[in-house]
């Protein structure tokens, strides 16, 4: 049941029951469960709180309610005489006005339950987006590191890649010295017997061995230099050092 309530003028309270407690009042399927008998605003504050409408059946009390705990409020004007039917009439009124007004905010309030619905519903997709992105950041990240890793990698396949080719090339020369029946021998090693200065450059070796038209008898590669035999390895380096001497004092 509708919880409708009325305040009015004290001297309105006796009519206004009398026409209230009339069976033929009742044929609009509505009652009034309460009448609050004052024009004291907060008297009515009070009296009024929890209502779902409050009829103000009073000209002085059109100010200071602006506030009410109600859930809507209609002021009707009721006749200067004490006119049953016209009372009814106004009552009645009113209480269609107060159930249009009802109407309408109950209206209202199914479109904004809908509208926060689809909120509601944005809201999610919004999260959902919101988890999309971020996983889509963490794969980008992760994609990112994968990819220095993969150029990382390139750049040690390309380094590893040279290496074998010098060591291929290396290999190639000491293959060549087995094939000649030449042994080899550690270049430092063996300079250490010559002299004490650092070893000399492959280079200062291969101009040594050209010199002397020894290709194919020594050969130097690899911090290796193999001969037919220790002493004549040994021999190559003291002409070496030899030479280093030499030019040591012409360029004095």
């Amino acid at each position: 049941m509708i919880d409708i309530r009325i305040a009015t003028d004290p001297e309105k309270v006796e009519i206004l029951s009398k026409i209230l407690r009339d069976s033929s009042f009742m044929e609009i399927d509505v009652s009034i469960s309460s009448i609050i008998p004052t024009v004291n605003a907060q008297v009515v504050r009070k009296a009024a709180r929890g209502a779902d409408i409050l009829l103000v059946a009073s000209e002085t009390m059109e100010d200071g309610l602006s506030d009410l705990s109600v859930g809507h409020m209609e002021h009707i004007q009721l006749p200067d005489n004490d006119d049953p039917s016209k009372i009814k009439k106004a009552l009645r009124d009113g209480m269609i006005r107060a159930a249009m007004q009802c109407i309408g905010m109950l209206s209202q309030l199914k479109d904004l339950e809908e509208e926060t619905e689809g909120l509601r519903v944005k809201e999610e997709e919004y999260q959902e987006m919101r988890t999309e992105y971020a996983e889509l950041k963490e794969k980008e990240i992760f994609l990112e590191k994968v990819l220095e890793e993969s150029d990382h990698l390139k750049r040690t396949v390309h380094d590893l890649k040279k290496e074998i080719t010098i060591i291929r090339r290396e290999r190639r020369d000491f293959d060549d010295m087995e094939v000649k029946d030449l042994l080899s021998f550690p270049l430092d090693e063996l300079w250490k017997e010559v002299s004490g200065s650092p070893s000399p450059r492959n280079e200062d070796i291969d101009v040594a061995i050209k010199r002397l038209n020894l290709e194919g008898s020594i050969m130097v590669s690899c911090g290796y230099i193999a001969a037919a035999s220790r002493e004549e390895a040994v021999d190559l380096l003291r002409i070496v050092k030899i030479t280093q001497e030499l030019q040591r004092r012409q360029n004095y």
